[in-house]
């Protein structure tokens, strides 16, 4: 097996190309019992992909939206809920893509951990991650705090999107 070696950028760089900061790379989910690729994540620049939302419905259990790592699929069943933070980032077209979407609790702190320079530092941002009915997770950056919070309340909501290792390179 001949192994091709791969560059890297640097974290928190802009990906030419795919409209996105690189934050991470991450295991890829598993679907149907099968794990799919591993893939970078990037972060849209604050100004393209940044609003305020409330989370969704306080009271209203989405289901398919408990994933820890797969945020685009958490994304799509909020977003067919119609829940309020997942119809600020689904479906928006940033520099010709439209594939971005909320990122799980796994996405998001891997994300805080690496570029934690391209959020608000005193911001509070969603996840796509529920818990229950009532709460869904999301993180803090002045102390850097990770709660389970009331799904009313107004926190911001940032665009992700996942791209394959090769195309950090391309």
């Amino acid at each position: 097996m001949k192994v091709h070696p791969v560059t890297l950028p640097a974290f928190g760089s802009l990906i030419v190309g795919q409209a996105g900061i690189f934050a991470a790379i991450m295991r890829g989910p598993v679907v149907d019992g099968i794990e799919q690729s591993t893939y970078a994540l990037l972060v849209s620049e604050k100004e393209a992909g940044e609003s305020e939302s409330r989370w969704g419905e306080y009271g209203k259990d989405i289901a398919s939206t408990a994933s820890r790592t797969d945020g685009k699929a958490n994304t799509e069943a909020m977003a067919a809920a119609e829940c309020h933070a997942a119809l600020q980032i689904h479906g928006k077209e940033i520099a010709g893509h439209s594939d971005w979407y909320l990122p799980s609790l796994g996405e998001l702190n891997a994300a805080a951990a690496n570029v934690p320079e391209q959020f608000e530092p005193k911001g509070v941002y969603w996840t796509s991650t529920q818990s229950s009915r009532d709460l869904a997770f999301a993180q803090g950056f002045e102390y850097g705090g990770s709660h389970w919070y009331l799904k009313g309340t107004e926190f911001r909501v940032r665009a992700f999107r996942r791209i394959p290792l090769d195309h950090l390179n391309a």
